[in-house]
């Protein structure tokens, strides 16, 4: 495996650490100074602030998508039980990642990022569909549900549902909000 140049890693460190501590908020002289190193590195890796948030999210979002992927899925189970796995794997991931309640819960202070969000947001959606049309193939959901409509409803209603658990006081253990958001979602597809 490659290692990515050095002062790359430590400003994308860096970069997560002051916006978690600004709340989304980042600026420059902190973010520097946190990482040792000058505001021509940042722009050297990254050519902009936006470019830094745009790797920001992108690690976010690949991350996200490798934590939920089919092979961490139990081979063999049928539709219902992997998609509640899935659901547990996708909750997990927010609640360990400090990060997620910033992405969640803010506007994307940048319009690249906005963007970018939204083809990732959508890239879901598209997702969650096929995987509905598969459990309708498997009749294991049923046949009159529109994957599209379904597959956007249940990821929208994923994100937001786990950007409230987020803001719960006292929070949820990551398996309570998946037991919560699971049955929402099976409901909603018909499978509950």
């Amino acid at each position: 495996m490659a290692r990515a140049p050095i002062g790359r890693q430590q400003l994308l460190d860096a970069a997560r650490d002051e916006l978690v501590r600004g709340n989304g908020v980042m600026e420059l002289a902190a973010l520097t100074r946190r990482a040792g190193l000058s505001t021509g590195a940042l722009y050297h890796h990254f050519g902009s602030k936006s470019g830094l948030l745009v790797a920001i999210y992108d690690a976010f979002y690949d991350g996200l998508a490798h934590a939920i992927a089919d092979t961490h899925l139990p081979a063999g189970a049928d539709w219902g039980v992997r998609e509640h796995e899935r659901t547990r794997l996708f909750v997990t991931y927010h609640f360990a990642d400090p990060l997620a309640p910033i992405l969640l819960n803010r506007t994307a202070p940048d319009p690249q990022l906005t963007e970018l969000e939204a083809v990732y947001i959508q890239n879901m959606s598209d997702n969650a569909a096929d995987n509905i049309r598969h459990g309708q193939t498997l009749g294991q959901l049923p046949a009159d549900l529109d994957p599209d409509s379904a597959g956007a409803y249940v990821i929208g209603g994923l994100r937001h549902g786990i950007a409230q658990q987020l803001r719960t006081t006292p929070s949820p253990t990551p398996d309570q909000a998946t037991e919560h958001l699971w049955r929402l979602t099976a409901a909603t597809l018909g499978t509950a």
